[in-house]
């Protein structure tokens, strides 16, 4: 296991790492791999303090109807996401496929080992979180809850699913893939509850090519809405190899964290990263995650004109915008 992240705050406590291994499977492989353990941290875990938990994905090496191999769904997340009680909130997860054509859903992971594709018990102790309090939206993985203020200071499990079918009519998956994290419910203590919003440079969700052996710099920029309070950190979560540089005060209530990371052979395919910043009120921004397509290069833009008479988009506008503003000109 490589490390890639680690995280000392007292409300998140993680670390995160990577591994990559080559094995040789006939092109008939069809198996669930998974893991399971015990002893969640308790007790203000929901519902699965001091209990056992599982993760399973399924590969399936059958030749797809267009004559290739199946690439899984890729997915990633912050490992703990801050969230006040009390007030409907929407979180997206972020989902890729290198099968630019697959259709992909995601799911609650459950523990029907009848039904699911799996054919195993996918969360144990850590299966429906969010039951009774939220909604999926299994097409664009959006979650839409509100977490009761009766749970201030608990941590929810949310145990998911990422899967990819061939095209619309399929009706079963081609691999599943899990994913797994919490949400930390808070009541706001401070005077200012604003929270800090993650602000560039590139729109949240957005996918980007990356040659292999090319270093590539970026810049995640945070701002800060509440009088004297400051970003101490960014939550993050990386593929192997990102470096990250210290936060930076640029005045203005903005803050800069610089990346560093060169991809290599390995890598190629989606790699996600993720980040979420942390003020000095334990206050932290919705997550911020892009997708690096290693191996591509990026295209070449085409800029906006304005032409007399017309009406267009303000700068350039990508797949996974909902919200663009229009500038006319008469």
């Amino acid at each position: 296991m490589t490390s890639t992240d680690c995280d000392t705050n007292l409300l998140v406590r993680s670390w995160a790492g990577e591994r990559y291994d080559t094995l040789t499977l006939p092109l008939t492989t069809s198996i669930t791999i998974g893991y399971t353990s015990s002893a969640w941290f308790g007790p203000n875990l929901y519902p699965a303090a001091g209990g056992t938990w599982a993760v399973m994905n399924r590969i399936n090496l059958a030749v797809r109807p267009d004559g290739y191999i199946n690439s899984s769904p890729v997915t990633n997340t912050l490992p703990v996401l801050f969230k006040p009680v009390g007030q409907q909130l929407i979180h997206i997860v972020q989902m890729s496929d290198n099968d630019g054509t697959d259709i992909l859903k995601c799911r609650w992971s459950n523990s029907n080992s009848g039904t699911n594709y799996n054919r195993r018990d996918e969360c144990e102790d850590a299966c429906a979180g969010l039951n009774g309090i939220s909604t999926l939206y299994e097409g664009n993985c959006t979650l839409v809850f509100t977490l009761p203020t009766t749970r201030i200071g608990w941590y929810y499990v949310i145990a998911l699913q990422i899967e990819d079918y061939y095209d619309s009519s399929a009706t079963a998956p081609m691999s599943s893939v899990p994913i797994q994290f919490l949400f930390y419910a808070y009541s706001a203590s401070s005077s200012c509850t604003t929270r800090l919003q993650i602000i560039g440079e590139r729109p949240n969700r957005a996918c980007i090519g990356t040659p292999i052996n090319v270093t590539l710099t970026e810049r995640v920029i945070a701002q800060s809405f509440c009088s004297g309070a400051t970003i101490s950190n960014y939550v993050t979560s990386s593929p192997i190899g990102m470096q990250h540089s210290t936060v930076v005060s640029q005045g203005s209530g903005l803050y800069v964290m610089t990346l560093t990371w060169t991809p290599t052979d390995n890598q190629y395919g989606p790699q996600g990263f993720c980040a979420g910043a942390v003020d000095t009120n334990n206050l932290q921004s919705d997550a911020w995650c892009i997708t690096y397509l290693v191996g591509f290069d990026p295209p070449n833009l085409i800029r906006t004109t304005v032409v007399l008479g017309t009406a267009s988009p303000i700068g350039t506008i990508f797949s996974n915008h909902s919200i663009f503003s229009i500038q006319g000109k008469y």
